[in-house]
Order: structure tokens, then sequence, then C-alpha cells
């Protein structure tokens, strides 16, 4: 599997535009090289999810970022690049959601799925959660463990976990208007759990989106 089967498939592109030809080559061959490492060398516990998200973005971000570092870059510079490209996968992925919420996808479908979407998103292999809470308006549960923390922890850069906060972040605004999503701490800033709530959206933003449509 290479890049441009992931969600980075623009990557070799942008980074030839950010750093010219010749050094964007070696960033991008040295990149795809520890993307297609840790690919054959991870043990994916038969588990089918976890392996599309590991292929699909944790990698392409992961082994994007090491090599930034490793030609280099500094933290916060290696960061800002790599959030600006995690930012615009987030940003398709918002909107294949948006295209699965039209025509308008009411609420209590998505109440009565949500064990299905959580696991679509963090599947069980890689995340646990609990507390899971879905009445009238609101839905909640609680991130124990989250695989973005225990990888970026693991490769030794922990600072990489609120880029892919962000990613979720971006990604879930898709949901809008039908479905507000607010994530109000995370294991990445300090806390014991990521808290997410999903709150069915108000009457006067649906109405804002249906006369869009």
């Amino acid at each position: 599997m290479d890049y441009e089967k992931t969600e980075l498939y623009f990557l070799q592109k942008d980074v030839l535009r950010y750093f010219g030809d010749e050094e964007g080559q070696k960033i991008f061959r040295r990149a795809a090289k520890l993307y297609a490492e840790l690919v054959v060398t991870t043990d994916y516990k038969n588990s089918q999810t976890l392996e599309r998200q590991l292929k699909r973005l944790i990698y392409p971000v992961l082994a994007f970022y090491k090599t930034l570092l490793t030609f280099g870059y500094k933290v916060p510079n290696a960061l800002g690049i790599v959030r600006t490209e995690t930012e615009k996968a987030a940003r398709e992925s918002a909107s294949v959601l948006a295209n699965q919420m039209r025509p308008l996808f009411p609420y209590r479908a998505f109440r009565r799925n949500i064990k299905n979407f959580m696991e679509y998103k963090f599947p069980s292999g890689g995340w646990e959660s609990a507390g899971l809470r879905a009445r009238g308006k609101k839905i909640s549960f609680q991130i124990r463990h989250c695989l973005y923390y225990a990888i970026t922890n693991k490769f030794g850069c922990p600072e990489l976990c609120g880029v892919f906060c962000d990613y979720e972040r971006v990604a879930f605004a898709g949901l809008r208007p039908q479905i507000e999503c607010e994530c109000e701490g995370t294991l990445a800033n300090g806390h014991e759990f990521c808290d997410f709530h999903f709150n069915k959206g108000t009457r006067r933003e649906r109405a804002k989106e249906k006369k869009k449509l």
C-alpha cells in the first residue's frame, strides 16, 4: 500500500510544492519507505477496521512527521506542516459525512446507530469506550484508551496526538447541522479520557442548512 491509497493521497504533490523538487522528493521517498515499513511490521489483530485506521490515516501522518524531524525540521514547524496536510484530509472526510447526512438525515436514526458509528470511527481493536448514553437530544461517551494516543506515545511523539484530535474535530463538522459534536477534554490534553458529546442540532441551524439545498 502506498500514499496514493491513503487519506494523504495528495502528499507527494504538496511536498514538492513546499520543499521544491530535489528536497521534496527526498522527503517523500523517506516518508513512503517508513510508511511501508510500519504497514508490513504491524499485527492488526485480525481487525479490518483497525487495519484500515492505521493504514489510511495514522501511519501516513506518523511517517511524514517522523521524516520531517529526521530532515532537521523543528517540532513546531513539523507539526504545523503535518497539521495542514491532516486537516486537508479531515475536510474531505467531513464532506463525505455531509453527503451521507443529505437529504436531511434524522438525528434519531444517528442515535439508533450510534454503536455502529463508534465502531467505525473508534474500532474496539484500538479504542476503548465507556459510559455510552443516548437519550433525547444528547449522546455522550468516553474514550478511555485511544489508538492515536497509544501510537504517538509508542513512537516517541506524543505531541502529534493533538493533530489527530484536530482531524476528528474537523471531520465531525460534516455532521452539521443535524448533529453537533463537542469534545470537552482529551487524553492528549492531560484528561483521564476523551469526553465526546453529540447533540441534536438546533432548529435554526437545520433551517439555515435547508435553505442551501
